[in-house]
């Protein structure tokens, strides 16, 4: 389906939601995937009417990875280049060569930078990434 968000700095973005979880969100986008993190949206707006009632919570037993945790390792196995958006406008391009729970660790040209994920707002692949087949199942 698609959506119109806004991010808290003002920018729109507008693509179709493949995927969420608590954290994140992925907005497929001229057709790159391009991972959103929740904190930096401020409000989205479906691209048609939607009647409230079908999103009625649906328990499930089964232990899900996190959005974030798959598009991250599959990014960063693969050693696409990413370009990454901060909360403030900032752009960082470079590669993903570790991340954990809170930071990713940037590096280009040799060089590494530490990116808090509180202060980051969107990251896209310079390529695509397979992303599939890794959606459920235990946490690594």
């Amino acid at each position: 389906m698609p959506v119109t968000m806004f991010l808290v700095k003002g920018v729109k973005l507008q693509g179709i939601i493949t995927w969420f979880d608590n954290f994140s969100i992925l907005l497929r986008r001229d057709g790159q995937a391009q991972l959103v993190y929740k904190h930096a949206i401020s409000t989205i707006m479906p691209g048609t009417a939607l009647d409230a009632d079908q999103f009625a919570r649906q328990g499930s037993g089964a232990k899900q990875r996190l959005l974030q945790d798959v598009f991250l390792s599959r990014v960063s196995e693969a050693e696409a280049q990413v370009t990454m958006f901060l909360v403030n406008g900032v752009m960082l391009q470079g590669r993903i060569a570790a991340y954990d729970l809170f930071c990713m660790l940037l590096e280009r040209e040799g060089y590494v930078q530490l990116a808090y994920k509180h202060a980051v707002s969107t990251i896209q692949p310079a390529t695509a990434v397979d992303l599939s087949d890794d959606w459920e199942g235990e946490e690594n």
